[in-house]
């Protein structure tokens, strides 16, 4: 007779099983590198039972400690050269390195003021990324060597760490402070959604039902929101959404997976058959990206977000209030009547920002200062705390 199977599911109470959940999801953080790091060793001191545990990252051939539970705070800083002491010589071999007695080994450097003298047993190992040192983890304690299977666990425990270090620079890399024209006043913080045009938009098909009554309730909501404010361009977006003879183009065209860059190509010759303005196609235009985007299940562009596009009509400004929008940013131009319901709505607004897409990736973090027209892409700690306090 087969056994009787059971599933047993690991709720809240596991240490070891929350502590490393716990360690992923720090690696996302934000903030301050110490911060986060020295959060991160609080974690594994508690799952490996140490009293020590540090991190130190590889900055051009140079360790120095982000991040450390149970040394004093003025730990944070400690600096030694790759293949300097047991830690750097765990750097320097690429390898995970253990000692019962860390100071009666040759390669031990002591250092001043930092007290490891009374946590002998050392275990460190490697943070590697691309075939390179990005760091060293260490662990100290009082009593009783490391044995292997403790210092697997180690070596596992510094994947979410090479994660932090890894993300943060690969942030820093593209940190840059972009200077627009300032549109709307105000400061937020908010992650980048990007608002792609109707020919970047790519093959996609639309459910059109769905998506228009998905427009036809942002309006609903940006009319409870605006109120009066809206005004002309809410009204010609109401029209647009039951303008039977577009229907029918988007009808035709919605099995198609180019369907709305037809349609939006279509409307951009109008001018010179029909006589319609140019601002009309350009909404037109705008309300074939905005039905894409409500049809498309992949669109990362959620409430708080930044709105990112080429260019910013009435439609779309719309659309970013009924959303939750934070702000808009655009490389090009944000309209006169985009700005009014940016005001409206009290979301900073910057225009002509040069380089914008050049910078910007999808859910990258932006500070963004509608009055003095600047985005800041990744923005440094102290900038944030500027902006919080703003």
């Amino acid at each position: 007779m087969a056994p009787k199977a059971s599933v047993h599911v690991h709720h809240r109470g596991d240490r070891g099983v929350d502590g490393i959940l716990r360690l992923i999801e720090l690696a996302g953080y934000d903030g301050p590198i110490e911060g986060v790091l020295s959060a991160m060793c609080v974690e594994i001191a508690a799952i490996t039972g140490v009293d020590i545990a540090s991190v130190y990252t590889c900055d051009d051939d140079q360790l120095v400690m982000r991040g450390n539970h149970g040394f004093a705070e003025s730990a944070i800083g400690t600096t030694l050269a790759v293949g300097e002491g047991i830690t750097g010589l765990v750097a320097e071999c690429m390898r995970p390195v253990s000692a019962a007695h860390a100071s009666a080994e040759a390669a031990y450097k002591h250092v001043p003021h930092l007290g490891e003298e009374r946590f002998p047993v050392f275990a460190g190992v490697p943070l590697i990324s691309a075939g390179a040192v990005t760091g060293v983890l260490v662990l100290q304690r009082k009593k009783r060597a490391f044995a292997t299977d403790e210092v697997t666990l180690a070596t596992a425990l510094g994947a979410p760490i090479t994660l932090a270090i890894e993300r943060r620079r690969a942030s820093a890399v593209r940190s840059a402070r972009l200077a627009g024209t300032p549109g709307s006043s105000g400061a937020v913080l908010g992650r980048a959604g990007i608002i792609p045009t109707s020919t970047a938009r790519g093959a996609i098909r639309v459910e059109l039902d769905r998506a228009m009554a998905r427009l036809r309730d942002d309006l609903a909501r940006a009319v409870g929101k605006l109120g009066d404010a809206g005004g002309a361009t809410l009204d010609r977006f109401a029209l647009a959404l039951w303008d039977s003879r577009l229907r029918e183009q988007l009808d035709a065209a919605a099995g198609r997976p180019d369907g709305l860059r037809s349609v939006a190509k279509d409307y951009a010759r109008a001018p010179y058959r029909l006589g319609e303005a140019p601002e009309a196609v350009s909404e037109i235009e705008e309300l074939c990206v905005l039905i894409g985007l409500a049809a498309d299940p992949r669109s990362a562009v959620r409430p708080g977000a930044v709105w990112i596009a080429d260019r910013i009509g009435g439609f779309v400004a719309t659309a970013a209030v009924a959303r939750g929008a934070s702000a808009l940013v655009a490389s090009d131009v944000i309209t006169p009547a985009a700005l009014d319901i940016a005001r409206a709505a009290h979301l900073p607004a910057v225009s002509a920002v040069p380089g914008l897409f050049g910078w910007v990736r999808a859910g990258d973090l932006l500070a963004v200062d509608g009055d003095a027209g600047v985005v800041l892409v990744q923005p440094a700690p102290a900038d944030i705390e500027r902006l919080r306090h703003r």
